[in-house]
């Protein structure tokens, strides 16, 4: 109705119809309310019912029209916002006060606190002392008799209550992402699985070897607790299916706290210390409760692939991720397993079986916390490890963090088996010269049957920003370890070494370490610059590790190109045996626009590539995509040693609830193909919903007969269910999720097309958006005698009083039923001779005419008879 009362208001301040307050009394027959001080402008309208069109002696009820904005008193779950920003949906009393607007908010102190509002300063203004929000009163008014110069506007076709309040009475950390942990979302009872699969066959010099993989991570929410298990399914035609279990763990978080509580399976932390897997309890804080948060460092996979190759990344042992990857350079930036801490071991297998290794390193950054935030993490359990191997250890590790002022963080920690033990101690320096972090770790190690080992190790790191000569030196660590030192896991697996019979002297460990990671943006003419390596050197070995590449990218009119150059070397001596390895990669690709196909584009693409053991690679081929869904790539590509030619092609598609992809690649004596597919279920008391892989935190959208409406971003569309899913949300912070109706049917109809939630890590959160199913359609109707309707009569159901439309000009009514046929009342007042009924009954839809989306009926309105003081709506209508 409010759009139809903005329409009538305009209509008639044209007619210069609309008069304040202040105006002379109107006629006897008129609509009026008694005179209200104030402000004439911002005072109720008048509306002179005698100029609107109507028959001879016909009354025209206005007073609805005479409030604009009313509420109505009760209790409603509205968003609120302070200052535009959001604070949370909730339910807020309305009270009936002589405001014009109807009623008034209720508030009290508690309320205000969860708003983000600084109390103590509000207190300490001239707000007077016996004010009701003083103390723990319940306050029903204007808001600004309390918190001097606040605004506050109701605006229920929104559903909405926004204060505006000065910044002065907004405390410093309820910024535009802060959410009061009082709205936080807890979310629904639900079951979820991730899958990406991968099918892997090739032939090869006359042997057929085929390959199956599913990575799987289930899921299943139960009020405040997640349960959630992952784990890798394996399969061949020689060596049958294997199923890798990965962890399993319960987890809920401790709100008061600002931790998460984990019982299950997983990994020490590995901020200050060695990670090592364990099966126990582990309770450790958590940044992105706080009002300011940082974000985790992540490691990215860079490598190149001379043909579709097979990708796998082990961390610890463990499986952790695979896919297959188009020819050329590649890179994997959405490892979450890779937030545990520990190097990645890549292994880039191509379709004609060759296959080359290299190691990502992941060591930590010099971490600074803002002053007075403390950052805490404890675990204590059994240590697992990889095949089961060795016997039973126990672990128990803790470390504090604290933030001294903005130039100090101090931080401590220790480690705990049977038979080791370790203390660390040191800082990070916030300088001009960039931020350093100096440590100094203790251990001592109980070796069976080789007495005990003491040893201590210093680790320096370094990170800075060079914003004028456009340099970040995102990692540069150096550990140094004297000859008795021991990390924590290295202590387990040298007592599971000296156990199964080897000699102590044979394991290796490590003296120095070296981490670099430098980013250089390129002056003139411009792009950026990249070097990344790792150094190990050992105490009882000659032997050494390192781990070198650097590159080079930039684009020019469209146009891009990357050079890079990877290096890998180690070595060992035991015993007077020596082995070696080396390898040196270097590679060149360029891209080229080509312009656009079907709503896509298409790139030409040349990779060259020179491997110290198999020699010089040459590729060339198109790739695009077509609209937003399909992308497609297209190669040939030579290699000098063995001198062959061979052709790739890869497909993908993503629809709204699965993502697909292919390839293929034929050379002269080889052939190998895949099929994969990744997405995301969700059970919940609604049914299944299919969806894209689902994040950590995720919304179900619930929106009835909303069919083919896009939710947020990411392609998502509501199933024939009235069901859809929105992969991926921020916890603890706000997020808005938007629908859509483009792709609605025409007779359905979004009451609410917008949601706020801020939901707790893990949920997932069911978003309502109620719909109306309701078909439009237009009447031509008369009254009994032949007159016009009069214009602006309302129009109600006879059943249900449910208003449906109100009467426009040429004695028309613009209405909208759930029902194919019924009965309408059109009422311009309360007396029988003011109303009268029409009977319907709409078209098929394949009858109505092509290209209109209303139907057109031309029905009388037939008079009422006179109702008794019991008659009711449906005694009307059977009469």
């Amino acid at each position: 109705m409010a759009p139809l009362l903005r329409a009538l208001s305009v209509f008639a301040g044209l007619l210069g119809l609309v008069a304040p307050i202040a105006a002379q009394p109107v006629a006897a027959d008129q609509s009026s309310v008694s005179p209200v001080p104030g402000d004439a402008q911002n005072a109720p309208a008048l509306f002179d019912t005698q100029m609107l069109f109507k028959g001879p002696g016909t009354f025209i009820d206005m007073q609805r029209f005479e409030r604009p904005g009313y509420v109505a008193p009760g209790k409603y779950p509205l968003d609120v916002r302070v200052s535009g920003a959001w604070r949370g949906l909730i339910e807020i009393e309305m009270r009936e006060s002589d405001d014009p607007q109807g009623s008034q908010p209720c508030y009290n102190r508690t309320l205000l606190q969860q708003l983000g509002i600084d109390l103590q300063k509000v207190d300490a203004a001239r707000a007077p002392a016996s004010h009701p929000l003083q103390g723990d009163g319940v306050f029903c008014g204007d808001l600004a008799t309390y918190i001097p110069h606040v605004i506050t506007q109701v605006n229920m076709a929104e559903q909405q209550l926004e204060l505006s309040v000065p910044q002065l009475f907004v405390l410093p950390e309820a910024s535009s992402s802060y959410v009061d942990p009082a709205s936080w979302d807890t979310g629904i009872n639900a079951a979820r699985l991730n899958y990406s699969t991968n099918l892997f066959s090739s032939q090869s010099r006359g042997q057929r070897s085929t390959n199956g993989y599913a990575g799987l991570n289930m899921g299943l929410n139960l009020g405040a607790l997640r349960l959630r298990h992952s784990g890798t399914f394996s399969w061949s035609p020689d060596s049958g299916s294997d199923y890798q279990r990965g962890y399993i763990y319960g987890q809920t978080d401790l709100t008061d706290w600002r931790s998460q509580l984990l019982v299950g399976e997983s990994v020490t932390d590995s901020e200050l210390f060695d990670s090592v897997s364990f099966r126990g309890v582990k309770l450790f804080s958590d940044e992105r409760m706080l009002p300011t948060t940082q974000r985790y460092f992540a490691p990215v996979v860079r490598g190149s692939a001379n043909t579709n190759a097979k990708v796998t990344v082990h961390q610890r042992g463990y499986l952790v991720y695979e896919t297959t990857v188009a020819p050329g350079p590649f890179e994997i930036a959405d490892l979450q397993a890779a937030s545990f801490g520990g190097d990645l071991e890549v292994t880039v297998t191509e379709a004609d079986g060759r296959s080359q290794r290299f190691t990502v390193p992941f060591a930590t950054l010099a971490r600074h916390l803002r002053p007075g935030v403390t950052r805490y993490n404890l675990s204590g359990g059994q240590v697992i490890k990889a095949g089961g191997r060795g016997q039973h250890q126990y672990v128990a590790q803790g470390t504090l963090q604290r933030g001294l002022d903005n130039q100090v963080t101090g931080y401590a920690g220790a480690s705990l088996t049977g038979s080791y033990m370790a203390g660390l101690v040191g800082a990070a320096l916030n300088t001009e010269l960039g931020g350093f972090g100096l440590d100094l770790t203790q251990s001592r190690t109980e070796v069976p049957r080789n007495g005990s080992l003491q040893g201590s190790s210093l680790r320096l790191s370094y990170s800075k920003n060079l914003h004028d000569s456009g340099t970040q030196f995102s990692l540069l660590a150096y550990r140094y370890s004297t000859r008795g030192y021991l990390s924590l896991r290295d202590a387990i697996d040298l007592e599971d070494f000296v156990n199964r019979g080897a000699r102590f002297e044979a394991f290796a460990r490590v003296r120095d370490r070296l981490d670099v990671t430098i980013n250089q943006q390129v002056s003139g003419i411009g792009g950026d610059f990249y070097l990344n390596g790792s150094s190990l050197n050992y105490w009882n070995s000659r032997g050494q590790a390192r781990n070198y590449s650097l590159g080079y990218n930039n684009q020019w009119r469209g146009l891009s190109y990357a050079f890079s150059i990877q290096r890998t070397q180690s070595s060992n001596e035991f015993s007077g045996r020596r082995s070696s390895s080396e390898n040196t990669l270097w590679n060149f690709s360029l891209s080229i626009p080509l312009g656009g196909v079907s709503g896509g584009s298409t790139m030409a693409n040349a990779y060259i590539s020179h491997d110290q053991n198999s020699g010089a690679h040459y590729s060339s081929g198109i790739s695009g995509s077509v609209g937003e869904a399909a992308s497609y790539g297209v190669s040939v590509s030579h290699d000098a040693q063995p001198r062959e030619t061979s052709t790739n092609a890869n497909l993908s598609y993503s629809l709204p609830q699965v993502s697909l992809n292919s390839s293929l690649s034929q050379g002269r004596d080889y052939r190998a193909q895949s099929l994969g597919a990744s997405g995301g279920m969700l059970l919940h008391a609604g049914g299944l919903t299919l969806s894209q892989t689902l994040s950590e935190t995720t919304a179900l959208v619930d929106a009835p007969h909303a069919k083919g409406a896009s939710v947020g971003y990411g392609g998502a569309q509501v199933d024939g269910h009235g069901y859809a899913v929105l992969p991926s949300l921020a916890p603890y912070q706000l997020n808005t999720v938007d629908l859509d109706p483009s792709g609605m049917a025409d007779d359905v109809e979004l009451q609410v097309s917008s949601r706020n939630v801020a939901p707790k890590a893990g949920a997932v959160v069911r978003l309502s958006y109620p719909t109306r199913k309701a078909r439009a359609f237009l009447v031509d109707s008369r009254q009994a005698d032949g007159s016009p309707l009069p214009f602006a009569a309302i129009a109600f159901d006879a059943e249900s009083a449910e208003e449906l439309g109100a009467v426009g000009q040429g004695s028309r009514l613009v209405l909208r039923s759930e029902k194919e046929q019924g009965s309408i009342r059109v009422q311009w007042g309360e007396g029988p001779a003011e109303q009268c009924q029409i009977d319907y009954v709409l078209p098929a839809r394949a009858a109505q005419a092509a290209g209109n989306d209303y139907s057109v009926l031309d029905l009388p309105c037939r008079g009422l008879p006179p109702r008794g003081p019991e008659a009711n709506g449906s005694q009307e209508h059977s009469s």
